[in-house]
């Protein structure tokens, strides 16, 4: 069975592990829904289909031709994500107990570590980055240039002034929209991961054609959605400040000098998209450390992504949310 962050938070009677998950939950959107593969191992071997058998006619009394499929195989590799969230005895005792000093101390390790995963996410990139598991902009590049170019969509546009210009801009946008929707397996993503500004814009072109629907989280907050497609604002990185997503694309193909993207998923384990992890994340008290005055508190995350169907991912990009973002 297919556990997602979400369920696991859901029946956790840890405090301290059940707080770490549900921070988590709140700052990001992707770890509301993808599921989680518990391996055992710090990698695992990913079957596709490469060829499909081909099928033919035969005459009577006459047999078929042979006609046999292949398969391709590719590994996938857990990264270490996790941190120490350290405080000083003399800090806890100015806050006059310890569990409140460490308990701020502990959400903002664990905020930093949810704009991490959703910064990697996408941007994550093991070639610059050995320690780091390859993200969505990596693994539709490596799609476009292994054929699939369906894959990666062009919104085009008649100009550079933005989705918000005109109808004709609207509907150019709209169109493409859908055509990477389509191309997901199945034409029903559960999300569309863009940046700020270009969710905005989203909801403008779709409430201006009356095509803008809702639902909400676990958290009762209002999701966005296009067709069964749900909306996400990615976010900013540990930073605060630098967005994930920015609107300074400049892709070679573009057709446009800014622009940004959005990304679309299908998750589903050993079938689809999903999340691999070595072990479910733990996260301890360590308590006061020996020979020095600081309580520590450890969170501990092996993680990685797996892919298994080329039709799970999509990335619509030279999108412009509008002239002046």
């Amino acid at each position: 069975m297919a556990f997602t962050l979400a369920d696991l938070a859901n029946i956790e009677k840890d405090t301290l592990r059940k707080s770490v998950m549900d921070t988590l939950l709140m700052e990001s959107d992707v770890l509301q829904d993808i599921p989680w593969e518990t391996l055992g191992t710090l990698s695992t071997t990913v079957v596709r289909i490469q060829d499909l058998p081909s099928v033919g006619f035969r005459k009577i009394n006459e047999g078929y031709s042979s006609g046999d499929g292949s398969l391709e195989q590719n590994v996938e590799t857990v990264s270490l994500m996790g941190m120490y969230s350290d405080v000083d005895k003399v800090i806890a005792k100015t806050k006059n107990t310890i569990g409140e000093a460490r308990a701020i101390q502990q959400q903002m390790m664990v905020k930093a570590m949810s704009y991490n995963f959703n910064d990697k996410f996408i941007n994550g990139n093991p070639e610059t980055d050995p320690d780091e598991f390859k993200g969505l902009e990596q693994r539709v590049g490596d799609l476009n240039a292994a054929g699939f170019t369906s894959q990666y969509i062009d919104n085009g546009g008649t100009s550079g002034d933005g989705i918000l210009l005109n109808s004709a801009e609207r509907n150019n946008f709209l169109d493409k929209f859908e055509q990477a929707q389509y191309a997901i397996k199945g034409h029903n993503p559960e999300w569309a991961y863009m940046n700020n500004s270009t969710l905005r814009a989203t909801r403008s072109v779709l409430r201006r054609e009356g095509l803008l629907d809702t639902t909400k989280d676990q958290f009762d907050r209002v999701i966005s959605m296009y067709g069964s497609t749900k909306l996400s604002d990615i976010g900013v990185k540990a930073d605060q400040t630098t967005e994930i997503l920015p609107n300074t694309e400049t892709l070679e193909d573009a057709g446009a000098a800014e622009s940004t993207s959005i990304y679309f998923c299908k998750y589903g384990i050993g079938e689809f998209f999903w999340g691999i992890q070595a072990y479910e994340m733990e996260v301890e008290d360590v308590g006061r450390l020996e020979g020095s005055p600081v309580f520590r508190t450890e969170v501990d995350w092996p993680l990685g992504l797996a892919q298994s169907d080329p039709y799970s991912i999509s990335r619509l990009y030279a999108v412009i949310p509008n002239a002046s973002t």
